[in-house]
């Protein structure tokens, strides 16, 4: 087996684009990032916005990313049983369903906000975990089929990928906050309107639940 060194990112792309598997993974993983990014571009918003506590914002993030300390093992153990596929579909579920719940809570207040986005980052620690654990799968089902080593080439697209998801997430938050009508302020002086905080939320919700449930368009024709 030989291992393949390709060059320019567009001569890569031609490579993996061939390779339906890694296509519709890497798909759904640029997604989630999507997702992922406009849902950490809104935690200060929210918190400021909607939940009306500047302080808030810490612990929403640690309720986002803390579950993954204590989920991971239980989602590695979900895969050592069942399927890699099937246990990103159930990860990508909670997220979706966490999300959408948190539209509902932030409307409760923090205690309630704080327990579905742990929900949501019971999502999270599973929709990390398995779509890492399946591409060096692809990479050895790739060269199992062409006789050349191309992990490398995959796994640069991948983090290409994941970068550009985490990078335009932010600026989809901006735009839904812009179509809210959600006036900007450096000095902390301006008033939002309903319209604005209803998009402070909905950016921060509903859109990264609509992003994940698509991504699973893809991920459904990974094989």
């Amino acid at each position: 087996m030989t291992t393949s060194s390709v060059g320019s990112l567009r001569e890569q792309l031609r490579v993996v684009s061939a390779n339906r598997a890694f296509r519709n993974l890497v798909c759904t993983w640029i997604i989630q990032a999507l997702a992922t990014g406009a849902m950490l571009a809104g935690v200060d918003y929210v918190a400021r916005w909607v939940l009306e506590d500047d302080g808030a914002a810490t612990v929403l993030f640690v309720c986002f990313v803390g579950p993954a300390l204590l989920v991971t093992p239980l989602w590695q153990r979900f895969a050592e049983r069942r399927d890699k596929r099937q246990g990103y579909v159930v990860a990508s579920l909670v997220f979706a369903v966490g999300a959408v719940t948190t539209w509902w809570a932030s409307n409760v207040g923090m205690a309630a906000t704080a327990l579905t986005l742990a929900v949501v980052g019971v999502g999270y620690a599973g929709i990390q975990l398995f779509p890492m654990a399946m591409l060096p799968d692809v990479a050895a089902d790739d060269a199992t089929a062409s006789g050349e080593n191309r992990i490398g080439t995959f796994t640069g697209v991948w983090t290409a990928g994941e970068t550009l998801g985490l990078a335009l997430g932010p600026f989809l938050y901006a735009a839904v906050l812009a179509l809210g009508g959600y006036a900007p302020s450096t000095g902390g002086g301006a008033t939002q309107t309903g319209q604005a905080i209803t998009a402070v939320a909905l950016g921060f919700t509903v859109m990264p639940a609509v992003l994940v449930v698509v991504s699973l368009l893809f991920l459904r024709r990974y094989r």
